[in-house]
């Protein structure tokens, strides 16, 4: 596809998902989570997640920040430098895909 003369080409994955995504993610509850352990990681490994918004779930690029046998808790940068913090179950997770095939 050719580059868009009137906005430039910054439009990305991350621009369209931040468009989709305005509102909140939708974390796990805490009667989801149950009383299982909660283990905290530093410096965890980078993963590709699914995370439920209201319009749409999309496929993010984040990094881990906790677990349980059953979740993970997942830190997702904005491209504002921000970034927002999502339990999702552990099937929602995966290895990062290399940013090509996404």
């Amino acid at each position: 596809m050719g580059e868009n003369r009137r906005y430039g080409s910054s439009l990305s994955d991350a621009a369209v998902n931040e468009f989709l995504v305005r509102p909140r993610a939708i974390s796990l509850t805490p009667d989801e989570l149950g009383d299982d352990q909660v283990t905290a990681v530093v410096d965890g490994d980078e993963v590709d997640v699914w995370v439920r918004f209201p319009e749409t779930p999309v496929r993010e690029r984040g990094r881990v920040v906790a677990y349980t046998d059953r979740a993970v808790r997942v830190e997702v940068p904005r491209r504002d430098g921000s970034s927002y913090p999502v339990w999702v179950w552990q099937g929602a997770v995966s290895a990062p895909e290399p940013r090509e095939r996404r």
